[in-house]
């Protein structure tokens, strides 16, 4: 009887021994790990320029396209690894992470994702979602969709190991405390103002207020931005448009 005891002991430690349960033998790494919360300095991308903002309201009626292979165990932009098997995608300015609701107008088939990227930086598009995503919503052999896009809720950042971060503790991308304008200068006629104003459309916010000197003065500026490199580029491009005598200062 001893015997036979001992034997099914044996087989019983045995079998126990190849559970895939057993305690700290086996862990799936979070995929999101390694992340961090950002918003990011604006930045141009073949001539456009773009800027992430925090939006917690955001809506949008736009072209959806999706990517996979090419990007696949990549780096997003916000520090995590692309998986194209995720639910996944790549907004141009949001806050990353992000969860947004993608829905098909088409079919009405609707997706959660976790934007973690940029982009996508083709004309029109407002979206780029994962090959799993694009499969869910229906559009993968077409390869774009129309698509609503709204903000559904934040998402958690996690560490390297795979450990909520409180966001108190997020490490967000260093910021320079200095802010910059672009003084473009100061009008009196109205309508040279609404030229000008049409003009620096898309290269960044407009700003008029009178001037403190001379209450028939109007003062037009772009800005704040965070980067002195950037705003420079900005000056670039506002030359560019036939705008010149421009000048950068520093806000106090």
């Amino acid at each position: 009887m001893k015997l036979s005891y001992y034997y099914i002991f044996f087989l019983i430690f045995i079998v126990s021994g190849c559970s895939p349960y057993q305690s700290g033998m086996q862990s799936s790494k979070n995929p999101f790990s390694g992340g961090i919360y950002k918003i990011g300095d604006p930045y141009m991308v073949e001539g456009k320029m773009f800027f992430p903002k925090e939006d917690f309201s955001y809506k949008e009626i736009g072209i959806a396209s999706w990517y996979g292979e090419k990007f696949h165990k990549k780096k997003t932009a916000n520090g995590e690894i692309f998986n194209m098997n995720l639910l996944t995608g790549a907004h141009r300015t949001i806050q990353l992470p992000s969860l947004v609701k993608v829905t098909n107008i088409s079919n009405k088939k609707s997706v959660i994702l976790r934007i973690n990227d940029r982009g996508p930086f083709v004309k029109n598009r407002i979206i780029d979602v994962s090959k799993k995503s694009a499969k869910i919503l229906g559009f993968q052999k077409n390869g774009t969709a129309k698509v609503i896009v709204e903000y559904y809720g934040k998402a958690n950042v996690y560490d390297s190991l795979g450990k909520t971060v409180r966001k108190k503790n997020y490490n967000q991308t260093k910021k320079n405390n200095k802010k910059f304008i672009l003084n473009i200068g100061s009008f009196s006629n109205k309508n040279n103002l609404e030229k000008i104003k049409l003009k620096l459309k898309g290269l960044g916010k407009v700003n008029i207020e009178k001037s403190k000197k001379d209450s028939s003065l109007y003062r037009i500026f772009l800005g704040p931005f965070s980067s002195e490199d950037f705003v420079y580029r900005v000056k670039r491009k506002v030359e560019k448009k036939g705008i010149n005598n421009s000048i950068v200062k520093i806000l106090n």
